[in-house]
Formats: C-alpha cells, sequence, structure tokens
C-alpha cells in the first residue's frame, strides 16, 4: 500500500480518476470536498483521530498512519487553502501541494487533465522527499 495522502477536490468524478492515477505510490485515505469541511477534518486526521466526519465515501478512511501532504486541485483558491493551513497549523507539519494553474494541462473534466496533475504530484513529492523537506508546514506548487 502507498504512502498516505488528503486529496482535495470539488467533485468526487475528478476525485475518483486522480484516486486511482496515485496508486500504487499514494494511498488517499480521506477526499476534502470544501474547505469548510477540511478546516474540521484535516486536524483531526492530523490529531491522529480514528473516526473522522466526511462528506464523501472516496478515499481509504485508513487513519492508521498520518499522511506525508495534503494535496490540493485547482477548485481550491488562497483563501481557501488558508482556512483549512490554519485550521491545522502546528498540529502534524506536511507539504500543501496545490496546483500551478499557469502551467500548461490538458482541459479540465478530461481523463488527461487528472493523469498529468498526477504525473506533476508524483514529480514533486519525490523532489521533497530526496531533498528532505517532507515535514515542513508550507504550500508547495506543482
Amino acid at each position: 500500500m502507498g504512502a498516505p495522502v488528503i486529496l482535495c477536490g470539488k467533485t468526487e468524478a475528478v476525485g475518483t480518476g486522480v484516486i486511482a492515477s496515485l496508486k500504487p505510490e499514494f494511498d488517499v485515505i480521506h477526499f476534502v470536498m470544501t474547505p469548510e469541511a477540511g478546516a474540521k477534518q484535516i486536524p483531526a486526521i492530523f490529531k491522529g483521530e480514528k473516526e473522522v466526519e466526511t462528506d464523501s465515501s472516496l478515499g481509504s478512511h485508513d487513519y492508521s498512519q498520518k499522511p506525508v501532504a495534503v494535496i490540493l486541485g485547482g477548485g481550491y483558491d488562497d483563501a481557501g487553502t488558508e482556512v483549512m493551513m490554519k485550521a491545522a497549523a502546528g498540529i502534524h507539519p506536511i507539504p500543501w501541494l496545490r496546483p500551478d494553474l499557469t502551467k500548461p494541462a490538458p482541459p479540465f473534466g478530461t481523463p488527461d487533465y487528472g493523469k498529468a496533475l498526477v504525473q506533476r504530484i508524483k514529480e514533486l513529492l519525490a523532489q521533497l522527499e530526496k531533498e528532505g523537506k517532507m515535514h515542513e508546514e508550507k504550500v508547495c506548487w506543482y
């Protein structure tokens, strides 16, 4: 099983494809659908709680290990990201990955869109691991 991660997305349709593409390297343990939900759910997961409220059936819901990263989709803006990061600040420092929307990508909503972003996510996480930056609580752009 892959390293545990939290995925934040606006739609389960795109989320399903991203989760499948992240395997086998990463196991999405929780899928967050709104910044407000994330502000409640992510701190609970970071604290090691086993029963976490969820709005989505996506994800393995295996909270036995803490996540190594929070991955945000393109639907999360600066304000939404900030709400979640403030709520979870200092509990479990890990990178928060956000898409660089200035980089070229296939059209949003197409299967190729998710695959292209997952490739960038995997490359960034490998780079952070290599550089010893997996315990820094900051936004990293993919």
